[in-house]
């Protein structure tokens, strides 16, 4: 029965698969599954009687006794006491009985998908709350606490002041020596960059960052190393299931032509190119902002020695960025994604770059607003593309 089972969806209490005895080696139980004892109906008439001829006063012997809530059972022994009365001595060494060597059957404890390996057989749950870090993940977090050398991270991007009521937060460690000092200076790390970590990142700022080590306990280790990572400005973050991020080659994409025909004429030194970056974190953070305009970069090299590092040249692109007015059409389209990956989200789609390209694209040819995009007659018509 487990052999039809690759990539379905099912249900918590559905029967995933069945054995006909323990040394049969028909599966072996997953990561949201659990194993079920079928009751024999023989053993469940000798039971009874047993239980009968000891209420009638019977001579003493041995009665089994189920355990309630898994199926399985334990052997009592009644005994005569010296007083004449009767107790009951429990033997939990005793080797398990028929019945919890009889037929087996596997279950889903959660909703999601089936996957299996040989005879491992585990469901993969989309629950938004959970994620399950791998090595070179790419996550986009919110500091919540600074402190010990390091830096807490929300892996679900929850504000500062939820922290502490949420117990089921997943937060990750991002230490001193996972993140690259200013100017991209290669060194120790002293006790003074201990003291100016909240020159670098401090509580409530938003970051990209990648999984460097998962821990045996599953907390995820995290860096910031690569140029491409760091504190994240002047845009818009939305949080969706992680279930709906996939894994893919490149998380950092760039949409192009999502201007409306109204605002082709774009500032450039205000608004960019009229391009969309957007940061698609598989722990359900998506962060979506401007194209930063190859002029800056071209005029911030001008400036400076051609000998300069690169890291110091994208940390002052940075700045700019952080520091520069986003222009009205520039916010439109920002807005256009944004609300693209929400209808994709209200529609349970999984959240690709053409996905989003089809949405917003779609809106802007049919000349809704960005206002009405999530209207729900607007959300069914503007994801029917990705049905496709």
């Amino acid at each position: 029965a487990a052999d039809s089972l690759h990539h379905h969806f099912v249900l918590p209490g559905q029967v995933l698969a069945t054995s006909m005895s323990e040394s049969e080696g028909g599966f072996l139980r997953g990561h949201g599954t659990y194993i079920e004892l079928v009751p024999d109906e023989s053993t469940d008439h000798n039971d009874d009687d047993m239980c009968d001829t000891k209420q009638q006063g019977g001579m003493a012997g041995t009665s089994k006794k189920k355990r309630s809530g898994w199926g399985t059972e334990t052997k009592s022994t009644v005994m005569k006491m010296d007083d004449g009365n009767e107790a009951e001595k429990q033997d939990e060494n005793d080797e398990p009985s028929d019945f919890q060597r009889g037929p087996q059957r596997l279950i889903a404890s959660v909703a999601g998908t089936v996957e299996r390996v040989n005879k491992l057989i585990s469901v993969i749950p989309l629950s938004p709350s959970i994620y399950t870090g791998q090595v070179g993940d790419l996550i986009v977090g919110r500091i919540v606490g600074v402190g010990g050398s390091r830096w807490k991270v929300s892996l679900t991007c929850s504000p500062p002041t939820a922290s502490a009521s949420n117990g089921s937060m997943k937060e990750g460690q991002l230490p001193l020596s996972g993140v690259n000092l200013p100017g991209g200076v290669q060194r120790i790390r002293t006790s003074e960059d201990v003291l100016a970590m909240r020159n670098l990142f401090r509580e409530g700022d938003l970051l990209t960052c990648e999984v460097q080590q998962v821990q045996k306990d599953g907390n995820l280790i995290l860096h910031t190393r690569s140029l491409r990572y760091g504190k994240l400005d002047n845009g818009v973050l939305v949080t969706v299931p992680p279930s709906l991020v996939g894994r893919r080659k490149n998380h950092f994409v760039t949409l192009k032509g999502l201007t409306s025909q109204n605002n082709d004429a774009m500032d450039t030194e205000e608004g960019g190119e009229g391009d969309v970056d957007v940061y698609l974190g598989l722990n359900g953070g998506i962060w979506i902002q401007r194209t930063i305009p190859s002029e800056w970069e071209n005029a911030i090299r001008a400036d400076q020695d051609e000998r300069a590092p690169l890291a110091e040249t994208l940390q002052k692109l940075r700045h700019r960025h952080a520091t520069t007015r986003v222009s009205p059409s520039m916010r439109e389209s920002i807005a256009r994604v944004r609300n693209s990956v929400e209808c994709l989200r209200l529609v349970h789609c999984q959240i690709t770059p053409d996905s989003i390209a089809i949405v917003a694209r779609a809106s802007v040819d049919q000349g809704v607003r960005v206002a009405d995009m999530l209207l729900p007659e607007m959300v069914i018509k503007l994801t029917e593309g990705t049905r496709r």
